[in-house]
């Protein structure tokens, strides 16, 4: 009789705890880094070409990721940035997966004797 009792106290309590248990066995994460320096559109929407002074632009994006001058006396400006997003799923014991996506830009400004000559972001 004791056992009878005991087996069903058992089942009782796994079912109990299967009731209670599944949100506890799906987990999930997800996290975002960001390097460098990314230049949003309404910003960006501001340069103007033959207006715009390299004096906004340091103020408006900060110093340039790297400089380089060309042959016709201006210099190219650019600010990268890199976008690292990664996540991870789970159903405790039953499955298990994880992703991760990398993308990045930049945005380039041509300057010439202190002055905005082209500016463009892929």
């Amino acid at each position: 009789m004791n056992r009878v009792l005991s087996r069903g106290l058992c089942v009782g309590v796994l079912a109990a705890s299967a009731a209670v248990l599944p949100g506890c066995l799906v987990s999930g994460s997800s996290k975002e880094t960001m390097s460098g320096t990314y230049v949003g559109p309404a910003t960006f929407e501001q340069i103007e070409p033959g207006r715009t002074t390299e004096k906004w632009v340091r103020a408006a994006l900060g110093e340039p990721t790297s400089k380089a001058d060309l042959d016709d006396g201006s210099s190219l400006w650019k600010w990268a940035y890199r976008r690292d997003r990664a996540s991870r799923g789970a159903v405790f014991l039953l499955f298990g997966s994880s992703s991760r996506k990398e993308s990045g830009g930049a945005t380039y400004v041509q300057m010439k004797d202190g002055v905005v000559v082209k500016a463009w972001q892929d």
